[in-house]
């Protein structure tokens, strides 16, 4: 069993290029029921210190005459360098079905497998999920989330609340809220059906 917010976001991708990538954010579809897609940030590995002496010198010698002689934060020459150094870094959505995992680690082994931010409309993210309140239909309190487990295919596990109502029904080999159709994520809190409480405390 994976944890989101404990084992994959921060998480460190592997991969075949030059940058730095990492997973920002996690999303699940409508039904709680499966990972859909990850943020990832992305970040070119570079050394901006050593990068300085290759601006081209025209440029420098352009800025430093029109300040007096000084750089300043305001006047620094912006070059073709700096460009593509903005231009590499930043964040892109992926499937999470484009990620590959190898002995407990992920890879992320083909960066043009992007898709538009717009997918995400009808999806979850685990930053709305996490410290949501869960409830009963009619409004009883069983918890906040504190987890989300998956497995290695992005199937939910299920939901680890903090105490609470929950915990005190659940018995020690239970120690999720499973998830099923019957449960549903509205305006910011998990909705447990009355019936499916009174069924696993029995």
């Amino acid at each position: 069993m994976i944890k989101v917010g404990n084992e994959l976001i921060g998480h460190k991708l592997t991969n075949d290029s030059t940058a730095e990538l990492s997973i920002n954010q996690v999303y699940f579809n409508q039904t709680l029921s499966k990972v859909t897609y990850v943020e990832v940030n992305k970040r070119e590995a570079s050394n901006y210190k050593d990068a300085v002496p290759d601006h081209y010198s025209s440029e420098m010698l352009h800025s430093i005459e029109a300040s007096g002689g000084q750089f300043t934060p305001d006047n620094y020459p912006v070059t073709d360098d700096d460009r593509k150094a903005h231009d590499a870094n930043g964040s892109m959505i992926v499937s999470y079905d484009s990620l590959s995992w190898e002995q407990g680690s992920l890879s992320l082994m083909d960066t043009e497998k992007e898709v538009q931010s717009t997918i995400l409309v009808d999806q979850n993210s685990f930053a709305a999920l996490n410290k949501a309140e869960v409830l009963t239909e009619e409004g009883k309190e069983l918890g906040k989330v504190k987890e989300v487990v998956i497995n290695q295919h992005g199937l939910v596990e299920g939901l680890e609340l903090s105490e609470g109502l929950f915990t005190d029904l659940l018995k020690s080999d239970q120690p999720l809220l499973e998830l099923n159709e019957s449960i549903q994520f509205e305006h910011g809190k998990v909705i447990v059906p009355d019936k499916y409480v009174e069924k696993i405390s029995k």
